[in-house]
């Protein structure tokens, strides 16, 4: 199978659908400002990054009237805050998009601004409140950073700040604790009707203050992708964000959602509760509030999963060879047709990489990444044997699915559709 794969990407191709290829390639195409400057030094933060000062001055210089009687509305207004700002970098810069190390030199800006407002007599106020509101934001420490993990930096300028503070006898008006939301409650999962896309929701509150709800819309037609992620006053606000997101056909009103066990949230938010070198990139095509939301939505994940009573249990390893035959076996009595298997193997292999019932998912979306990736993958003529049998692989998943009606029409329309043009929607929250 190996000689069958394309050596070398064109440069005239489209980028590829698979979002960890995807995301290495994105890095590839950007830029280096020396030839020692590589893939790796991109990864871990070493270059590009000549941008973060005047980046984190502008953050700065905006700081005016924080809230400072609620842990959520601060929260909010910083997570705004600096999610503005890096919006608006993904805009204009190519390179230094590693947000961890990004997060940890803005605390050790905002802990130096208080110190030396603490020195001349200047404003701490909004200052303190800021370095709270990014305390509060930033994920809890996985052990797993390539450089210098920001929940430490964040503590530690907190702690050097409460130092300086003393030292100058001012009092500041808000808590010395890190102070971040926890868990309030039981999360609530929803799927859409091809179950390949989630809706998870918990309640979070700090302390029995500022209850609301957080919701991770998760996309498996790609792999672990959320696409979406934010803050609600109640479930049902939430939910009704998400439906009109995944569109009605996937999502009807009437579906309602269910207690999620612990296993399965922790397998869902298991990518935020990590990290990686693909986990460091942009994929390319995030919105303004997935990109506000980076740092918080992998908070309340760490924090939801580190409240878990329940063992982590090792993953399956996935087995395709079992599919393989089952779905050779299936054409054969159906179609009288024996394909070959190595392309079976393939079409298997890209489909997804989940084990169980959720493997056999076949949205629309799905099968149009799955045509992206196998003609993106592999030599032309090889790739059209593969996707020859995509109608076929599609109509075999309905059966195991159950899925009817309007649904699989449109599974199967879309299966249709088998060859790639060379253009690739970068958009990651779709309609379903």
């Amino acid at each position: 199978m190996a000689k069958k794969r394309k050596a070398k990407a064109s440069p005239t191709r489209g980028v590829s659908g698979h979002p960890a290829r995807r995301a290495l390639q994105l890095a590839a195409r950007q830029p280096a400002p020396d030839p020692r400057s590589g893939l790796l030094e991109s990864l871990l933060g070493t270059a590009g990054d000549q941008w973060w000062p005047d980046s984190q001055n502008a953050i700065i210089e905006r700081l005016a009237d924080l809230p400072a009687h609620s842990p959520l509305r601060l929260e909010n207004a910083v997570v705004d805050l600096v999610g503005e700002e890096l919006w608006t970098r993904t805009q204009t810069e190519t390179m230094g998009f590693h947000w961890d190390q990004y997060l940890a030199a803005l605390a050790d800006l905002v802990r130096d601004e208080i110190q030396l407002a603490a020195r001349t007599g200047g404003q701490v106020g909004d200052l303190w409140r800021m370095l709270h509101g990014l305390a509060a934001m930033t994920p809890p420490s996985s052990g797993q950073m390539l450089r210098r993990d920001p929940d430490l930096a964040v503590r530690e300028a907190v702690e050097n700040t409460m130092s300086a503070l003393a030292k100058a006898g001012i009092a500041p008006g808000w808590p010395s604790d890190v102070l971040r939301a926890a868990p309030a409650g039981e999360p609530l999962l929803l799927a859409d009707a091809y179950g390949s896309r989630y809706a998870l929701l918990a309640p979070f509150t700090w302390g029995g203050q500022d209850p609301h709800w957080y919701c991770w819309d998760i996309d498996r037609c790609t792999g672990d992708r959320v696409v979406h992620a934010g803050v609600f006053g109640s479930p049902q606000e939430a939910l009704a964000e998400w439906r009109a997101a995944v569109g009605t056909h996937a999502a009807p009103a009437f579906a309602q959602p269910a207690p999620c066990d612990q296993a399965t949230a922790r397998d869902l938010l298991d990518p935020l509760c990590r990290s990686d070198l693909v986990g460091a990139l942009l994929l390319g095509g995030e919105s303004r509030q997935l990109i506000a939301e980076h740092f918080r939505l992998r908070q309340r994940a760490r924090a939801l999963c580190e409240s878990f009573t329940d063992a982590p249990e090792p993953k399956p390893q996935q087995d395709l060879n079992p599919i393989i035959d089952d779905f050779a076996a299936w054409l054969r009595d159906r179609d009288d047709r024996s394909p070959e298997r190595e392309d079976v193997a393939t079409l298997a292999d890209s489909w997804s990489r989940l084990s169980g019932p959720g493997y056999y998912a076949c949205s629309p979306h799905r099968i149009e990444h799955t045509v992206i990736l196998v003609a993106d993958g592999y030599i032309e003529k090889y790739a059209e044997a593969v996707l020859d049998l995509l109608p076929q692989w599609v109509e075999w998943c309905i059966e195991r699915t159950g899925l009817t009606g309007e649904l699989a029409e449109r599974s199967r329309r879309a299966a249709t559709n088998n060859r790639w043009d060379g253009s690739d929607n970068m958009d990651l929250r779709r309609i379903e």
